[in-house]
């Protein structure tokens, strides 16, 4: 009932059908305790929901006119309404912020891979296979990439340069490469972070020590898009 709590709406039908209540009537009628409904009625009273009705040295609590509340809700209503657009105007400047969660640990960072098959659409990575192969084995490489199969997700990958890139597509091509498309990046590029393009998201996921950073903004994302495509057109 317009947000009120539910023994406080309990408190004001009960009043509703009487003229007026003493507390010890409005426990009995709502079957509350006298101390909570002194507590509701408190709220009652601040929002005009209740009156006070004295009688000589008693106190008795009536119901407003359901009516007088209902043209209150709407006059609320309408301020609300005619200070909206503000209000957008703030959300909307405000969901521009970059939004940065922070992860540690091989469970965290499965989360961030769990994210990322939620994705419609491309994903662009660059990815150093040496360093990965320090933390993960095989077989997790293998689960991730069918799953990138399984969730229909196109994929270009940038892979920093060494041995083990030969195991990796041997790996893709085991699993399917239909919709994934890879290039080397030259020999001075060197990184130890796999970097996630995915959605208006950046995961800088540092391979080494366990530990990422994922970034939500929509500039941002976009800004290393253009990096990879950079980088994709000189490799």
């Amino acid at each position: 009932m317009t947000g009120l709590p539910d023994k406080a709406a309990d408190i004001y039908v009960a009043l509703l059908g009487k003229r007026k209540m003493t507390v010890s009537e409005i426990a009995r009628e709502s079957n509350l305790k006298r101390a909570t409904c002194y507590e509701h009625i408190d709220t009652l009273l601040a929002r005009d929901f209740v009156l006070r009705v004295p009688v000589g040295k008693r106190m008795y609590y009536a119901a407003a006119d359901p009516r007088r509340l209902l043209a209150d809700f709407k006059k609320k209503v309408a301020q609300f309404e005619e200070r909206l657009p503000e209000m957008l105007d703030f959300h909307d400047k405000a969901i521009q912020k970059p939004r940065v969660s922070f992860y540690e640990g091989k469970r965290e960072l499965r989360r961030i891979y769990d994210d990322l098959f939620k994705t419609v659409g491309e994903v662009r990575s660059i990815f150093p296979p040496e360093v990965f192969f320090e933390n993960f084995t095989e077989e997790d490489y293998d689960e991730f990439d069918k799953s990138l199969g399984e969730h229909a997700i196109t994929s270009k990958d940038l892979f920093v340069d060494g041995r083990l890139v030969k195991k990796i597509r041997e790996i893709r091509t085991r699993n399917g490469s239909e919709n994934k498309t890879d290039k080397i990046l030259p020999d001075w590029f060197k990184s130890n972070v796999d970097v996630l393009i995915y959605r208006d998201k950046v995961a800088l996921i540092s391979l080494r020590d366990l530990s990422a950073i994922v970034i939500e903004n929509r500039d941002i994302a976009e800004l290393f898009r253009n990096l990879h495509a950079g980088l994709w057109k000189t490799s």
